[in-house]
């Protein structure tokens, strides 16, 4: 568990209860008393909360959070903002690191709140962070927005304000959506073209069913392929159920996509995420293929890419500049309201980090 995620925890509990105590919290969360007594003092130190024996309470004197008027001035902080995202625990803890590194440089507080893709639990997170006041919020939203009708109008009925977060809206309705996003459909090109410089006609993709990551990887893909003047060996677009939902699906998914790049003599693919490229790189194994020397493989994310039996080459998103830049994006937001200052739109570019796993035609 992240420190960000302790400290919301503890102000959770404390806001709750009036009080916390070190031995309670600790257990609750998992962690050594020494590192509960270091968290408190942290939020104590930040005059969010009082020491009293045992543990800390809620300062008697304690400002009341409200949007607007001058509720920078009375706190110690020239704003809280809110940050929304899927997950804790993948691909999210780079963009919290860089977020928290934005937010200390320009004096900002971030208050962590996790949806675990439910877009309900996402809606209450955001109604709770807005009734504790904060002035802007960050939202990696758990649906793709612009697939879901209704998402729109519930980020531009927000009244404080809002920047998406690997997310993008376009169109007219949406003008004054700001975003901050990896380009994962540039990020897919340079895989492409890294497997080409290799030596490969034919290039498969394949990513996580339903991940928002998915589409751009493809439409990315495809790009390449007509840029490059390449194929795809008539493989075509594979998209693998998440293994924590559907095991099974998935094995089966990556056992058809290996028979057929076999098959049409495709062997270079994309794949999207670590895990379903390390999957791959087994089951190519277990039919008696050797990574890189038959099957070339580029991994989607680098989260775990290094660790895989065959190290992975993967395209790496800017996960910390993009939670930076969004934390710079939102602050400029807040202290320029309204027409002040441009909307700003920003993808920002991935890098490839070459490892074991792609070897020449």
């Amino acid at each position: 568990m992240l420190a960000i995620e302790r400290y919301e925890a503890i102000m959770q509990a404390a806001q709750s209860q009036g009080w916390v105590r070190v031995t309670d919290m600790a257990e609750r969360l998992g962690v050594s008393t020494v590192t509960m007594r270091r968290d408190i003092g942290t939020l104590v130190d930040r005059g969010l909360l009082e020491r009293v024996y045992g543990g800390a309470s809620i300062p008697s004197r304690a400002p009341v959070p409200k949007r607007g008027g001058d509720h920078a001035q009375r706190t110690r902080h020239r704003a809280t903002i809110g940050l929304v995202v899927p997950s804790s625990t993948y691909y999210y803890p780079g963009v919290i690191r860089g977020a928290e590194s934005a937010a200390g440089a320009l004096g900002a507080r971030i208050v962590l709140a996790v949806s675990h893709y439910n877009r309900e639990l996402e809606r209450q997170q955001v109604a709770r962070l807005l009734r504790t006041g904060v002035d802007g919020l960050l939202i990696t939203t758990a649906d793709t927005p612009d697939q879901t009708p209704e998402m729109l109008d519930w980020l531009t009925g927000i009244d404080v304000p809002v920047v998406l977060v690997e997310r993008s809206l376009a169109g007219p309705a949406a003008a004054r959506i700001e975003y901050v996003r990896s380009d994962h459909a540039a990020g897919a090109e340079l895989a492409v073209q890294h497997l080409v410089s290799a030596g490969h006609t034919q290039v498969a993709a394949a990513a996580g069913l339903r991940s928002p990551t998915a589409r751009w990887l493809f439409d990315g893909h495809t790009a390449a392929l007509a840029r490059l003047a390449i194929t795809d060996g008539g493989v075509g677009h594979t998209e693998l159920p998440r293994t924590d939902l559907d095991p099974l699906g998935n094995a089966k998914a990556i056992g058809s996509l290996v028979d057929r790049c076999l098959a049409a003599e495709v062997r270079a693919l994309i794949v999207h995420a670590d895990s379903n490229a390390a999957a791959i790189m087994r089951t190519a194994a277990e039919r008696g293929l050797d990574v890189p020397g038959d099957l070339a493989i580029v991994a989607y994310d680098d989260e775990a890419a290094a660790l895989a039996e065959v190290p992975l080459t993967a395209v790496a998103p800017p996960k910390f500049d993009v939670g930076r830049t969004a934390v710079e994006t939102l602050m400029l937001r807040i202290s320029s309201p309204g027409d002040a200052v441009a909307t700003r739109r920003m993808s920002l570019l991935p890098s490839l980090v070459v490892r074991s796993s792609c070897g020449t035609a």
